[in-house]
């Protein structure tokens, strides 16, 4: 309105252009076909012609993708009719103009301008959403032969275009960008240059199920061979967003499959919908095969493999991870590498459910070793029915001319074996009338294998055994047929050849007034005792410990129990009994032997609450408290025609790593002969297993006892207001024995077993928690711990805490760590351990971790006072999608969030 110039410096302007130029309004027109035409007609002929003339008949091009239901097509859209609609991709008209051709009787239709085209009712897809700068359409059976903002045609009508500038096509939650494209839709084939698919990666189940990242196919030339296959020519595979990502791998020519198929809800057996959008949702099987891969760090080849075969739901190629540590007296120089088989040895369309990895690794101290896993977790067939299936088989080994490093007292140990392994597998299977199968193998070289190479697995984990289970649950019944062989024979183990078990817990009896437990085994039993360790150092703390025995013989018990609970007011009280008759045909003097236990006692309970609703507190986060405590006591007397001692255990209390430990224990504190106080079996005892009509068979023995708790809990309201829930404020379970007899049962003292629970969730995210264990007798146990957590997920955590330990020995432990996500780009973990006691330093650590465009790179340190070792770790992962588990969160792939 003024001409006059202006000018403004600022940081920030906001102000609003206007024009007085008339309104002008281009309405296409419909004309003969002029005797010269647009260039892009003639580059669209081009196309079109090409791609007519390809290898692949057009019939094969419709063959129907099995395993998918079609779509149905959009509301209000009558079978068999296809719609077509059209808008401006800008705020400039559309410019259409229009060519008939009399001979063929399809008109060809030329927009040049940009446009976006939507196509809805095409067979076994959803709406295709088509936009370029320029376009051109090749059909029939048009409404007056005129394309109108919104037209309807017969689905089986020929319907190609060809596109130019800026292209993107949306095709269910597929996208592809490209520069020139020719599109056959009737039949979904065509040629793309320039071209790069996006199409999202999702985890979870039909009901868990998130997007987290989009896998990113970019090629020079790609050529559509069908509804959901692609070729592509000169391409590589990520998901990062840069144009050259630092770690990718480059395909001269690559085979890539996309099959969508509606994600339905297991509930409802509808299309699921986006809860944001409101958009069907669909679910993706991305398969790839490729030649002549190489495999690149920025500009620089690293590797080339020739072919590869990958489920895109995992596109880690090649390579899951490569990590460099180095120790200074138990590993040496490591350099570990994780494979994928399936991706290395070319194998196409690999079994889902199923993922296979091959380890190549070499430890400087030890030597080169090789290794490999196969996990699955499918649904097949088994004799005809349905059944769902999982498992794992693992298996290493290391060619080892080093020593074994275990800790205090235990350094160079010279191994048994030079050529060391394990092979473990299980597996699981439903079976038809709803029987469990179980079946695992644990098969390890040597004594120290295990806790040298293993040491978390040993420590924490199942023991790796031999054996089979058949089970079948009914209602509140299990029968169970088990057979176990001891293939290790460097430890303590049962095999039973065979066993059967049935449990049947909490039956009601004469109308709610009895309530029946009972469980019955019967089996034949080896017990095979552990061979002595060969190394000097280890032979000279070791022992047998008291019921290792080699015995051989039936076994047969039956232990029941019966409750009668009775409401006396306030109080509910339970008299009860509980019987077992049993029967081995050797025990430890090789002689048959019968035993009759029996136990009677009552059981009660007395429930309290209070709550005051008008305590409040800003600062403790607390909006009213409820008080609810359970008083229990449970006294009883239990006897036994044998004594415990002259059975070996063929149900084991502890695993092997603790029994393996209590060898050394008996040696190294007591002098070779481990103190009944200390003795596992009478620990067992005192705690009243015995009580348990599930509890191990050779566990009975005399014993009077009266155990007391209190279970409390203080309850406030927390949340936004209006939307406050109960959550637990302060926890505290305390328990305690007395023993009548103390000096049979509790060596000398009145009592035992004084323990607490205690925990105090001050925030939601912020907790102080303590627990404690004393015994009363000459070195019985005395331990007391507290710490505190906060945790800020996803930012991350802090512990702190004090572990006080006093008994045959004496420690004292402090103990911190933490977790902190720095920035966006780095992730800190620290940890260390120290006995103030006397006994030093336990041990630290320290990783750092860097979030890259395409790696996880972390670089550690670790020391293992007890080793008198200190190393180093260097560790490189692919960062493709959220496996990596960071203080419980997971780190999003490369371009989740787009441009990095």
């Amino acid at each position: 309105r003024d001409a006059t110039p202006a000018h403004l410096k600022a940081s920030t302007w906001y102000g609003v252009f206007s024009s007085t130029a008339p309104l002008q309004l281009n309405i296409p027109l419909w004309e003969p076909e002029p005797v010269e035409k647009p260039a892009i007609y003639a580059r669209g002929s081009e196309r079109r012609i090409g791609a007519s003339q390809g290898t692949v008949a057009r019939a094969q091009f419709a063959e129907a993708i099995p395993g998918g239901a079609p779509a149905g097509p959009p509301a209000g859209l009558t079978p068999g009719t296809r719609r077509i609609r059209y808008l401006p991709r800008s705020s400039a008209p559309v410019q259409i103009t229009s060519y008939p051709d009399p001979e063929t009787n399809m008109q060809t239709i030329v927009i040049d301008s940009g446009v976006v085209l939507i196509v809805d009712g095409i067979e076994g897809v959803g709406p295709i959403d088509l936009q370029a700068d320029r376009m051109v359409i090749w059909t029939a059976n048009l409404p007056q032969g005129q394309l109108t903002p919104e037209a309807f045609q017969p689905d089986n009508t020929p319907l190609e275009v060809y596109l130019e500038g800026n292209i993107e096509v949306r095709e269910g939650d597929r996208q592809i960008t490209a520069e020139r494209m020719y599109y056959d839709l009737q039949n979904q084939v065509g040629t793309v240059i320039d071209a790069e698919i996006l199409t999202p990666v999702t985890i979870g189940d039909a009901l868990t199920r998130s997007r987290v990242g989009m896998v990113r196919l970019r090629s020079s030339v790609l050529r559509q061979l069908g509804k959901d296959r692609f070729v592509a020519q000169d391409t590589f595979l990520t998901t990062s967003r840069l144009g050259q990502p630092a770690y990718r791998v480059q395909t001269s020519e690559a085979y890539f499959e996309d099959i969508q198929r509606p994600l339905m809800d297991p509930v409802t057996g509808a299309q699921q919908l986006d809860s944001q959008t409101g958009e069907p949702l669909v679910e993706h099987q991305r398969l790839a095969t490729s030649r002549n891969n190489v495999g690149y760090l920025g500009n620089v080849p690293v590797f080339y493999w020739p072919t590869l075969a990958t489920d895109l739901t995992e596109p880690t190629f090649f390579i899951d991870g490569v990590t460099i540590r180095s120790d200074r007296n138990v590993f040496g120089t490591q350099i570990l590498t994780k494979l994928d088989a399936y991706e290395l040895l070319g194998i196409e369309n690999a079994p889902a459910g199923t993922a296979w990895k091959i380890r190549a690794d070499y430890l400087s101290l030890r030597g080169p070793a090789v290794g490999t896993s196969f996990q699955y977790d499918r649904t097949g067939e088994f004799f005809g029915t349905p059944s769902r299936y999982a498992g794992l088989l693992d298996a290493w080994s290391v060619y080892d001319t080093g020593l074994d490093n275990l800790g205090r007292t235990r350094q160079d140990i010279i191994p048994d074996k030079t050529y060391r392994w394990r092979i473990l597998d299980r597996h699981r299977q439903m079976l038809p009338y709803d029987i469990r199968l179980s079946t695992e193998v644990g098969w390890i070289s040597d004594y120290n294998f295990l806790e040298q190479y293993y040491e978390k697995e040993y420590d924490e984990f199942k023991d790796q055994s031999t054996g089979f289970e058949l089970l079948k649950v009914v209602d509140n019944q299990s029968f169970s047929l088990t057979g176990d062989a001891r293939l290790n024979n460097f430890f303590t183990e049962t095999q039973w050849l065979p066993r059967a078990d049935h449990f049947w817990l909490g039956q009601s009896l004469l109308g709610d007034y009895v309530t029946w437990y009972a469980h019955t085994n019967v089996g034949f039993a080896q017990l095979r005792v552990q061979n002595a360790p060969t190394d000097p150092q280890d032979l000279q703390n070791f022992t047998f410990l008291p019921w290792e025995q080699v015995g051989n013989g039936e076994r047969v018990a039956t232990r029941h129990e019966i409750d009668l609970p009775l409401n006396l007011g306030v109080f509910k009280v339970v008299p009860y009994g509980l019987g077992e008759l049993a029967h081995w045909g050797a025990d430890l003097n090789k002689q048959a032997l019968n035993r009759a236990y029996g136990q009677v006692g009552v059981r009660a309970s007395l429930p309290m609450w209070t709550a005051n609703s008008e305590m409040e507190s800003t600062l403790l986060n607390v909006h009213g408290i409820a008080h609810k405590i359970v008083f229990d006591v449970d006294a009883y007397v239990a006897q036994a025609t044998q004594d415990l001692s002259q059975l070996q255990l063929y149900d084991n209390i502890d695993d092997n790593a603790i029994e393996r430990f209590r060898s050394r224990f008996a040696t190294l504190d007591f002098g070779g002969v481990t103190p009944m106080q200390f003795d596992e079996r009478y620990y067992a005892i005192r705690t009243g297993l015995a009580s348990n009509v599930t509890g191990p068979t050779e566990i009975a023995q005399d014993l009077m006892a009266v155990r007391f708790g209190a279970r409390q809990r203080w309850q406030t309201k927390r949340g936004l207001p209006g939307q406050r829930r109960i959550q637990d404020w302060v926890m505290l379970d305390t328990r305690a024995v007395y023993y009548p007899d103390a000096s049979r049962d509790n060596f000398g003292a009145t009592f035992g077993l004084l323990q607490y629970d205690f925990r105090w969730q001050a925030g939601d995210r912020t907790s102080v928690i303590s627990d404690g264990t004393f015994d009363f007798f000459d070195q019985g146990q005395k331990i007391w711990t507290v710490g505190g957590f906060i945790t800020r997920p996803p930012r991350g955590n802090i512990y702190a805490g004090f572990r006080w330990f006093e008994g045959p020995f004496t420690s004292q432990v402090v103990s911190t760590s933490y977790n902190y996500w720095m920035s966006p780009k780095w992730i800190s973990s620290f940890g260390t351990s120290f006995d103030i006691s006397g006994n030093g330093n336990i041990g630290q650590f320290l990783s750092i971790t860097r979030i890259g465009e395409s790696f996880l790179t972390s670089l550690g340190f670790n020391i293992d006072a007890s080793k008198g070792n200190f190393g180093l770790t260097f560790a490189i992962e692919p960062r493709f999608l959220p496996r990596s588990q960071i203080f419980g969160g997971q780190i999003p792939p490369t371009g989740a969030f787009g441009l990095e």
